[in-house]
């Protein structure tokens, strides 16, 4: 019998918000027993951003969102997903085949884990111990990993002169040249 194939997945989490503020480690642990359970080797697992969402999401405007890559059967994957519709913390979930991810992409992404995951619960621990709960946490680690692998900027939208044919162009200027006076 043939050996099921392994493949390189990348899985988005949405995350409550609330659960995320009150328990972020927790948060973490509860991802990593979903792979867990599903025998899947976790790879890198970061905390990616916290938005407002576009539409309230079991009742939740705002959410966490965690980026992992992993290596798992394909057999496995609705069994991750079955894990996260169950539970309460993970509002939604996302996986795709990630093929297109070399080794060193991977490692990149490693690098950025580790520095966002230990300010992500090191801000935690400042806002529940003794930090000033007036003010939100700091988020100068968020930009620092989003300049550094941050895409270019797309290329401007074409306007509507550049959506035009030559002919139109054409006629177009005609129209915007006084016309020859007559005399009668």
């Amino acid at each position: 019998m043939a050996k099921p194939r392994i493949y390189l997945y990348e899985g988005l989490f949405l995350l409550n918000q609330q659960a995320v503020a009150s328990d972020f480690s927790g948060c973490v642990d509860f991802i990593r027993e979903i792979f867990d359970r599903a025998e899947a080797e976790l790879l890198v697992i970061r905390r990616w951003d916290e938005r407002r969402l576009a539409y309230p999401i079991k009742g939740q405007r705002r959410g966490t969102f965690i980026l992992t890559y992993f290596r798992a059967r394909g057999s496995q994957i609705p069994n991750i997903d079955r894990d996260c519709n169950l539970s309460e913390q993970v509002l939604r979930c996302m996986m795709l085949r990630a093929d297109h991810l070399g080794e060193t992409e991977l490692a990149i992404a490693a690098k950025d884990a580790e520095t966002s995951l230990q300010v992500a619960m090191h801000n935690r621990d400042d806002d529940h111990h003794g930090g000033n709960d007036d003010r939100p946490a700091s988020r100068s680690h968020e930009g620092a990993t989003a300049t550094a692998t941050a895409a270019p900027a797309p290329p401007p939208a074409p306007t509507t002169d550049t959506l035009q044919s030559p002919a139109d162009q054409t006629e177009q200027s005609k129209d915007s040249q006084p016309a020859p006076e007559t005399t009668a």
